[in-house]
């Protein structure tokens, strides 16, 4: 007779603490089995959850995106310097029927799952609140990155009842380094924002993220310690980059040496996710050239503008040289099958993009879908029978 009981598990191990292996340098530890035996939620790998995906489009076949980053709004109530999408802040915001027939048609596309994110600030449009019912009614995956400021009553409710995760972009531990970075005064408001998405969340894991710069970097493990304590499930922290103006040796050192102090704080139940504290990224070259063939992971992941525009590639957004067309002159169907994408997107294979990710070095997850993408594409595979 097989017996059903459970067998009781382990418990879980924290994972190790990073070492320095060089003065100043930053040896990262292997990710926690723990996290790997359950399903690490966190884990870049997820993509091979849509293999199928993989191999068409390596095949050089149609594929749709996975996921579609909807910004739903470009107006923004905070002015960071490192905005990722400044250009893009024009004052345009999506209609809400427009949103919704664009979430029926991204679901007949086998569209899994949409990220609200900006653009502008997400939380600002006047009807974002209707855009979570929209989706929840929808049956999609949904993600929001948000500056936390949520200036409309019942936003943080209203997120904890249609989304499956949430980052905040904070990137400070104290208000007057918010002050600087945000250019706003609201960050008391946020910290408490947070601490009632986390105090009542179910489904929805929260988590911060932190752009490190020379004013900032300092608060490193200060802004994962505030994190912890108000029951985040995680932080990331990223390092600026500026080809033009590299950061002091000092600085880089003083940066690493906060980031392992972040790296410290990890426990079972919270990460501490370092981007880019390497030498690979912080001394990463602009005219060097992608390690990959051809830039193929964006064909995974839609992003359409609070403009309308589809756009290439989410760090094009804005660059109406790189978008596909509009939503509010074609279906998505129409714009994703189109010649002007087959176009746009040989531009980017080309390099014509100006590789604004940095010469293709940069800590994002497009590294990791070209590196599959690219060995699958490769026309001789040496070995390939042998596992």
């Amino acid at each position: 007779m097989i017996s059903t009981a459970r067998r009781s598990r382990p418990l879980r191990q924290p994972p190790p603490r990073p070492a320095l292996d060089a003065p100043g340098r930053v040896s990262l530890p292997v990710i926690n089995p723990a996290f790997l035996a359950e399903g690490d939620p966190f884990s870049p790998h997820k993509i091979l959850n849509h293999f199928d995906r993989l191999t068409r489009l390596a095949q050089g076949r149609l594929v749709y995106p996975v996921t579609v980053e909807i910004d739903p709004t470009n107006l923004c109530n905070h002015r960071c310097q490192w905005c990722v999408s400044a250009e893009s802040h024009t004052g345009q915001s999506l209609g809400l029927d427009r949103f919704r027939s664009l979430i029926d048609e991204l679901r007949r596309c086998d569209v899994r799952s949409i990220v609200l994110k900006g653009g502008g600030e997400p939380t600002a449009h006047p009807r974002f609140l209707d855009m979570l019912d929209i989706l929840r009614e929808g049956r999609l995956g949904t993600g929001l990155i948000t500056n936390g400021s949520m200036p409309r009553p019942g936003t943080p409710e209203r997120i904890l009842d249609s989304c499956q995760w949430v980052r905040v972009s904070l990137d400070a531990a104290t208000a007057d380094t918010h002050c600087l970075i945000h250019g706003s005064t609201d960050f008391e408001k946020i910290v408490g924002n947070i601490r009632y998405l986390t105090a009542n969340a179910r489904q929805t894991m929260v988590g911060l993220n932190f752009v490190a710069e020379e004013r900032n970097c300092r608060e490193m493990a200060a802004f994962a310690e505030l994190a912890r304590s108000i029951g985040c499930a995680y932080v990331t922290i990223r390092c600026v980059f500026d080809p033009a103006h590299p950061m002091s040796q000092d600085l880089r050192d003083a940066m690493r040496q906060e980031a392992v102090a972040a790296k410290q704080l990890e426990t079972p139940s919270f990460r501490v996710f370092l981007g880019n504290f390497t030498d690979r990224y912080l001394n990463a070259d602009p005219s060097q050239l992608s390690v990959h063939p051809r830039c193929l992971g964006p064909n995974l992941i839609g992003i359409v503008g609070g403009d309308g525009q589809v756009y290439a590639c989410c760090f094009l957004r804005g660059n109406t040289q790189f978008s596909f067309g509009s939503i509010n002159q074609h279906t998505f169907r129409e714009i994703w099958t189109g010649p002007r994408r087959q176009e746009v997107m040989q531009a980017v294979y080309e390099g014509r993009c100006n590789k604004v990710c940095v010469g293709g070095q940069t800590a994002n997850r497009y590294n990791l879908y070209n590196e599959i993408l690219n060995y699958l594409a490769c026309g001789c595979k040496p070995h390939s029978d042998f596992a």
